[in-house]
């Protein structure tokens, strides 16, 4: 089952997701810079994510998402197995975890997804891959896909972080 319909685009387009994976990091840097570990550590609701854990989830999800576009290109059609974004956060433990680290490791896995798609080949970025919950989908589509969900968690990064610091302007 496909569950995006075909997308074509010209370099230009293809420039423009690519510049915007780039900035990912850096614009996610600038959000959270110069808040109190209280800040990033404050969770609105039993059961919800931190400042900090967004972040991780963003670092894992362009770590798995990296390896899912090398598949793609390396081999046909691959499966792309989901996974559990909850267990991995917990399990990585990012409530504790250095936030500048963290951010690092998520600039470099950009670096690298960014560099490869800059030098794929028009013809490359149609091939597929087929995800377990998101069905199969072209390369386009894939980083499509990241730009709106990266997109996404900033806007939930900029909600955390004004609730974060709603106590501070009455201080």
């Amino acid at each position: 089952m496909t569950l995006f319909q075909p997308s074509k685009g010209k370099m230009a387009d293809r420039l423009k997701i690519i510049e915007a994976l780039r900035l990912t990091p850096e614009r996610i840097g600038e959000e959270v810079r110069g808040l109190s570990e209280e800040e990033l550590r404050f969770r609105p609701g039993e059961g919800q994510w931190s400042l900090k854990e967004v972040v991780g989830h963003v670092r894992d999800f362009a770590e798995i998402d990296h390896d899912r576009l090398c598949r793609m290109i390396k081999q046909e059609s691959p499966f792309l197995p989901g996974y559990d974004q909850e267990t991995l956060v917990r399990e990585r433990n990012y409530q504790d975890a250095d936030l500048p680290a963290v951010l690092e490791e998520l600039a470099s896995f950009r670096r690298q997804t960014v560099q490869v798609l800059t030098e794929l080949v028009d013809a490359s970025w149609t091939r597929t891959g087929r995800h377990q919950e998101r069905g199969t989908f072209s390369i386009r589509q894939h980083v499509e896909h990241l730009v709106r969900h990266e997109a996404m968690h900033l806007e939930h990064i900029r909600t955390l972080m004004q609730q974060a610091t709603a106590g501070r302007a009455g201080s």
